[in-house]
């Protein structure tokens, strides 16, 4: 704000430098000029036109700083409230030491981001969905938009990434430990780009550790969308830089993601976000819609 003020009064100066007015009209301004042989002259202008200019354009930088202001001070503002927000909430669910999303009061807390612990961790933030089938499910998988590259190497989908808010892969390490705690059950929620939806559930859903290249146990099926899980039931986690199949190829550098893969899938969820197009490199289900590729996708799991 001070350099625009600053910028304001050195257009100002400028434009007045070696004017001064007169008692003839409030509009009117003399300066001195020389004629073409040097002779010193008075000459009169008429400042009706510049006056408003300057006017106007004085307005409109302070409109458009006033603006900016506000919209920073909104954000600011926004800020601080989701900041509390959160605090509030880590501070709710430490106190109550929430295992996983299943903890939550469902008719207390709205779907958000909250933080867990799981035994034997020292906590992590998750997205809650409180409103599906009945709510409490930790979600661990979600696409919407395709702004998030899931194509990803071992390490990252060891790790986690993406946003909790939006897209991301909570990650293996964490789905190990959440499915360690008792017996969870899975759902998987599908959308296509003409807004159809369907969805799976398996009664029973476990990740093994790392030495086990995070084992799937799956099993248990029910929903509308078909079972297209059971083809991957005891398999190991793969990535385009490791393969853990016994395939002679490397499904996930092949079919562009990473997953449990069997030489090679009938889910791939974690493939390409491509659009409303047909290809097995997609984000597809096979037993719903064959090589189409979803426009949302979610995985969540529930404590039974």
């Amino acid at each position: 704000m001070e350099k625009s003020l600053l910028f304001i009064g050195l257009i100002c100066s400028v434009l007045l430098a070696g004017v001064k007015s007169t008692n003839t009209r409030a509009d009117m301004v003399e300066t001195p000029v020389v004629d073409n042989q040097n002779v010193p002259l008075l000459a009169m202008f008429d400042m009706t036109k510049v006056n408003k200019r300057i006017k106007a354009y004085i307005s409109d930088a302070f409109q458009n700083m006033k603006g900016n202001l506000t919209v920073n001070i909104k954000k600011e503002i926004k800020n601080y409230f989701d900041d509390m927000k959160q605090n509030y909430t880590d501070d709710i669910s430490e106190a109550h030491n929430h295992r996983d999303c299943s903890d939550l009061d469902r008719e207390h807390f709205r779907s958000g981001v909250y933080k867990i612990f799981p035994e034997g961790s020292t906590g992590f933030n998750v997205y809650c969905d409180m409103e599906t089938d009945g709510g409490g499910w930790t979600v661990f998988q979600r696409r919407q938009d395709g702004k998030v590259d899931f194509y990803r190497e071992w390490k990252e989908y060891v790790k986690g990434f993406g946003d909790v808010k939006t897209e991301f892969w909570l990650g293996n390490d964490k789905l190990h430990v959440l499915t360690s705690q008792g017996s969870y059950e899975l759902r998987v929620d599908l959308m296509d780009f003409n807004g159809d939806k369907a969805y799976a559930k398996y009664s029973t859903f476990y990740i093994g550790d790392q030495s086990t290249n995070y084992l799937l146990t799956v099993n248990g099926y029910s929903g509308t969308a078909g079972d297209a899980l059971a083809y991957h039931n005891n398999q190991a986690f793969s990535t385009k830089d490791k393969d853990n199949e016994s395939a002679l190829r490397n499904c996930a550098e092949v079919y562009k993601g990473a997953w449990w893969y069997n030489d090679c899938h009938h889910a791939n969820l974690n493939g390409l976000y491509l659009g409303n197009r047909k290809s097995n490199t997609g984000m597809r289900w096979h037993q719903w819609k064959i090589t189409q590729s979803m426009k949302t996708t979610s995985m969540m799991i529930h404590r039974i």
